[in-house]
This record gives C-alpha cells, sequence and structure tokens, in this order.
C-alpha cells in the first residue's frame, strides 16, 4: 500500500471515531454545557502545551509551562461563566462577568513569570521565554475558548457545527485538490509544497458547502440565518481564516524545526494540527454574528 494512500486511510479512520465524540460534547445541553468547557480546557491545553514544546524549539529558552497551563485554566473557567453564568440560572455559583476579571487573570500570570524569571532563571532568554508563555494565551487558548460563547447561544450547536465543517471541508478539499491535481506551487514560505490548485479546491468546497448547509437548516428546522450570497461569503471569509491558521501554524512549526506539533492524533499529527484552522474562526464568527444581530 502507498504510504499516501495508508496516511488517508488513517487520517479518516482517526476522524470516524473521533468526531462523534467531539461532536456530541460540544453539542449535549447536560449538566449546563459543561462538557464543552472540558473540551475547551483539554483541546487549549494540548494545544498550549504543543506550541510550548514549538517554542522551545533550538533556542533552549522554555516558556513557563506550569504558569501557563495554569493560566489557560482559569481564562476557560472565567469565559465559561461569562457564557453561562446567567443563562443557565448558575450565576450564583460562577463570576459575573467583568471583562476586568480576565484581565487581572493576565496581569496576575505575567507578575507570576516576571517573579519566577526573576529568582529561578537566568536572565538571558527572559524576554523570549516571558512573550513566547503569553502569546500562547491569545493566539490558542482566549480564540478557541470562544466555543463556549458560540454554544451558548440560541442555536448554538448549530453555528459551532457550521464554522468547524466549513474550514474542515476547505482543508479536505485542498488536502485532496493539491494531492491529485496541484501543478503550481503557492509560493508561501510557511507551507512551500501548498499548490494554488489545493488552495482553490479547499475554496470551492468551502463555498459549496457553506450554501448547502445554510440552506439545509433553513429546510430541516425552519431557521433562516444567511441568504445564499451571504452563505458564499461566509465560505469565502472563514476560507480564508481557515487557511491563514494553518498557515501560522506552519510557520512556528518551521521555526522550532518540526514536522507536526504533536503525534496524539493518528495520521493528523498533534492537536494544534487538528485544530490550526478553526481557532481563529469561531471568535470572528461570534462577533460577526454579534454585528448581525443573531445573538
Amino acid at each position: 500500500m502507498k504510504e499516501r494512500t495508508k496516511n488517508t486511510l488513517i487520517r479518516i479512520l482517526t476522524a470516524v471515531v473521533a468526531l462523534p465524540v467531539y461532536v456530541f460534547l460540544i453539542v449535549t445541553n447536560s449538566l449546563y454545557s459543561l462538557p464543552v468547557l472540558l473540551v475547551s480546557i483539554i483541546v487549549t491545553g494540548v494545544c498550549l502545551w504543543e506550541f510550548y514544546q514549538i517554542a522551545e524549539g533550538q533556542t533552549g529558552y522554555m516558556p513557563f509551562v506550569k504558569t501557563g497551563m495554569i493560566s489557560a485554566l482559569i481564562i476557560n473557567i472565567i469565559m465559561y461563566s461569562y457564557a453561562y453564568g446567567n443563562i443557565t440560572g448558575i450565576g450564583s455559583l460562577t463570576v459575573n462577568f467583568d471583562v476586568r476579571y480576565l484581565v487581572a487573570v493576565v496581569i496576575i500570570a505575567v507578575s507570576v513569570l516576571a517573579a519566577i524569571h526573576i529568582i529561578k532563571r537566568p536572565l538571558k532568554g527572559g524576554i523570549y521565554s516571558i512573550g513566547a508563555t503569553i502569546l500562547g494565551w491569545f493566539i490558542i487558548v482566549i480564540p478557541y475558548a470562544h466555543i463556549m460563547f458560540l454554544k451558548s447561544i440560541r442555536d448554538g450547536a448549530i453555528f459551532i457545527i457550521f464554522v468547524h465543517l466549513i474550514v474542515m471541508i476547505n482543508d479536505s478539499g485542498a488536502y485532496f485538490g493539491g494531492v491529485y491535481f496541484g501543478k503550481h506551487k503557492a509560493g508561501f514560505k510557511a507551507s512551500p509544497n501548498k499548490s494554488w490548485e489545493g488552495y482553490f479546491s479547499g475554496l470551492l468546497f468551502g463555498i459549496v458547502f457553506a450554501i448547502i448547509y445554510s440552506q439545509l437548516i433553513e429546510v430541516l428546522y425552519g431557521r433562516h440565518f444567511f441568504s445564499i450570497v451571504e452563505s458564499a461569503i461566509i465560505g469565502i471569509i472563514f476560507s480564508i481564516i481557515g487557511n491563514i491558521g494553518d498557515l501560522f501554524e506552519s510557520a512556528m512549526k518551521r521555526d522550532g524545526a518540526i514536522k507536526d506539533s504533536g503525534s496524539i492524533i493518528p495520521g493528523h499529527g498533534g492537536m494544534w494540527d487538528v485544530f490550526d484552522s478553526t481557532i481563529f474562526a469561531m471568535p470572528l464568527f461570534y462577533y460577526y454574528l454579534i454585528i448581525r444581530g443573531i445573538v
């Protein structure tokens, strides 16, 4: 069996096994939707860990992993509190959200990082180590944790599946388009083997899927969210955003001189390899829905 075919089969098998579990956890409303908090903690935690390993790379300057991971956990809990504290009637058990709580966590965490660095670490490499630790929160934890914001709104599960599937269909279309039709290299330094045929195949698949999905929701559930034109535009925007997320992660991996962010997911690599295209898309979709007045 050819290596490419074998890898494709492993990717498909992994998706068949893992996707139903992931979808169930993000759509269920059981236990005040605590499963979606669990998903956010696991995904952001593993992705952040992988990023910290990449950040160490060949420099030898290690981010503050423990402080970074603990802070990520607290950020997730605070964002869950905002999403569900008042909506589900458990506001008395959680923090009534104020953006200053999130800012306070970041400031306290940075103060802890500074103290640890002064007491325990060599002065050399401090800017890199502290900067990489904080960067992980803003490129992984906070963006992905918006999945809880999306879930908390009316029809939130529909929107979460929508944005996930757009970037997934785009990724799949780009992968197979590149494998079978790719001839002209796109020339991106972060991913030099990607082809224009692959990118445009993914874009086409994303547009078609966005239109079909929005129409199916209207037919099956009687919920009209987006027109055909708007759906096509959403497909274009989030396909592009998904590609940006993928290229950004590729750039980080090249800087760390590694191929995959990890090996936790067979056929796909690391957790960040799987969710890199989705991380930036979810918060932007959430704020787009706010602007449209849908939430």
